[in-house]
């Protein structure tokens, strides 16, 4: 197949370059029995942590414009993390931990992926997610 284009190579510098959060994105391998707690608690892989980039975050998921329907909150936004373009195998119901922010009130979010479509000529992937589980 050969080396991706030149343009291609600069672009994943540039979107390289402007990642200064990091995240942890986890999946779940189902319940475990705590016997200290007497409770099922669910357990995580870690798929991928690293630099990230934030870049859609409207007001409506900071707490503002949440909807209640059918009994359950959704935030009516999709926020959206940026990764490196080579990471892979991230999936739907996966768990993005916000580690480390420039904005120190997104440090700690949690955001589920609801989207990963890969694409051509790909400089970052993006996973498109929501805030409420």
């Amino acid at each position: 197949m050969g080396d991706p284009p030149r343009y291609l190579v600069r672009a994943r510098e540039i979107q390289s370059s402007v990642m200064p959060d990091a995240c942890r994105i986890e999946r779940s391998t189902g319940l475990v029995y705590n016997r200290e707690t007497g409770e099922d608690e669910e357990q995580w892989a870690e798929v991928w942590a690293g630099e990230c980039r934030l870049p859609r975050f409207d007001s409506a998921s900071r707490g503002l414009g949440r909807v209640i329907v059918t009994g359950e909150t959704i935030t009516p936004v999709t926020p959206t993390v940026k990764i490196p373009w080579h990471v892979t195998g991230v999936l739907p119901e996966d768990r993005v931990t916000v580690t480390v922010s420039v904005s120190p009130d997104m440090t700690g979010r949690i955001l589920w992926v609801t989207a990963a479509a890969p694409r051509t000529f790909q400089s970052a992937v993006t996973l498109t997610c929501r805030e409420v589980r």
